[in-house]
């Protein structure tokens, strides 16, 4: 009975081990594109000194920076990642990032990411982050956002992009209360974004930014990764950002019952930062990554590291696709939404495009975007998501040989325009041209998996 027991036990351990290695912490997207003017930042603070520990801070910070390594292609000497800091080694890495960006005379692109302890000033309302020596009883002891903003809006960078997994209202992540809060959830101001600052924020007003306990991350910081390992690194901030709200709004009130719905905020003058692309192609082979085990230190101990090398799994395994031969087709740079329920066996998803000229895109040309984002991207809409028919975006390389033909002439028998649902909108100097297309996906499916391409499984749901 003893030995049937110990066997049980053991067989119990094994089991939630391998449910704790998600694939988006295992299966890590590899991007040959190489992004050497990309600067990144990346800072999570797990164990306090003077507050409880924040769970998967840690492995938020890390999966993060492999994630800007190698599915979005940044060198490795242009990621910081602070592990449990200090305040002042918050704005040491944010003199760093001054400095670099000043030095490529606005060339730079700019992403700062925190996990980590956010907490309101019970005064005037304003947000801060709390470094792992502060105290949420003294704002001053903690890093402004609004400080914050101003910093990077003044560092002249191309883009730059936030992600705050954090909330503000002064609860924790398992939803108690900081010592700071008096037990009252506070709605702190929401501080304005200029310039080309784009910031997503995990929750809003006196919500609470919530664990993903079954995946051992922060929710917001969950679907944040799995788009990026869904799509191989291509895909835009507005699609980022349809994916992740909706991802996280469902899903929480599943898991905890209650409400925690991500913001993005930019400034009113950036009509363009919905378009902004991570990367021009999707990643072209996986990689395996064996996760890295953090232990939540006791509240009492100091624990703060500057790792220089975020990425370095005890073993891995690269994957390689199965084709090397280039693609040799061109798809515009577009948007894919969906648009609602199409007929039987069919998405109706609404594309958008840019060019100089609306004479330049026809109908043919939106037809061709619909299709590609069906099978490579995925897409979000009001009461639907649906994952890439190709189960992931590195497909599109792994059969390049099937694909250069596909995109010259196959690929119209699947998707056409709906009549008069053409629109046209100038923007700056450009003209945004939008449809609605429907996608025979039912027979896209069944052809390309009848001649090997996808998998029968790959149904997107």
């Amino acid at each position: 009975m003893a030995k049937r027991l110990l066997y049980l036990t053991v067989l119990f351990m094994a089991c939630s081990n391998m449910m704790a290695a998600d694939d988006i912490d295992t299966r890590i997207p590899v991007n040959s594109e190489v992004k050497d003017k990309t600067f990144v930042l990346v800072i999570s603070n797990e164990n306090y000194k003077h507050e409880e520990s924040v769970p998967y801070a840690l492995n938020d910070g890390e999966v993060f920076a492999v994630y800007c390594e190698k599915a979005l292609g940044v060198p490795n000497r242009n990621i910081k990642r602070l592990a449990d800091a200090t305040l002042n080694d918050m704005n040491h890495e944010l003199d760093w990032l001054s400095q670099v960006v000043k030095a490529f005379d606005g060339e730079a692109s700019v992403m700062v990411y925190y996990s980590g302890h956010g907490m309101p000033d019970e005064n005037n309302k304003e947000a801060y982050l709390l470094p792992v020596d502060g105290y949420s009883t003294d704002p001053g002891s903690g890093l402004s956002t609004k400080l914050l903003y101003d910093r990077l809006n003044s560092l002249q960078s191309k883009r730059t992009i936030v992600f705050l997994d954090a909330c503000f209202s002064g609860a924790k992540r398992d939803g108690s209360m900081m010592a700071s809060s008096r037990g009252v959830a506070l709605k702190v101001k929401n501080e304005p974004v200029k310039g080309n600052l784009v910031v997503f924020s995990a929750a809003q007003g006196n919500e609470t930014a919530y664990p993903y306990k079954g995946h051992q991350h922060g929710m917001f910081t969950y679907f944040l990764l799995d788009k990026l390992n869904q799509t191989g690194g291509r895909v835009t901030l507005g699609e980022l950002s349809d994916y992740v709200t909706k991802q996280v709004k469902q899903n929480s009130i599943l898991e905890n019952g209650k409400s925690q719905t991500p913001v993005i905020a930019a400034a009113s003058t950036n009509t363009e930062w919905r378009n902004w692309e991570f990367s021009i192609r999707a990643a072209t082979s996986y990689e395996t990554r064996t996760p890295v085990t953090h232990e939540s230190q006791p509240s009492t101990k100091k624990n703060s590291t500057l790792i220089e090398r975020p990425y370095s799994p005890s073993s891995t395994q690269t994957v390689p696709v199965s084709s090397s031969t280039p693609i040799n087709y061109t798809i515009p740079t577009y948007i894919i939404e969906g648009a609602g329920t199409g007929v039987q066996g069919t998405y109706l998803v609404k594309v958008t495009t840019s060019a100089k000229s609306p004479n330049k895109v026809s109908d043919t040309d939106l037809a061709l975007c619909a299709v590609h984002g069906v099978l490579f991207r995925g897409f979000s809409g009001e009461r639907q998501h649906q994952r890439p028919l190709t189960g992931n975006a590195a497909n599109e390389q792994q059969y390049a040989d099937f694909y250069n033909t596909f995109f010259q002439q196959a690929y119209k028998q699947y998707g056409y325009t709906e009549p008069t649902s053409r629109s046209v909108m100038k923007v700056g100097k450009e003209y945004k041209v939008s449809a609605l297309v429907s996608v025979k996906k039912d027979q896209l499916r069944k052809d390309l998996t009848q001649q090997g391409i996808i998998r029968g499984i790959a149904n997107g749901f």
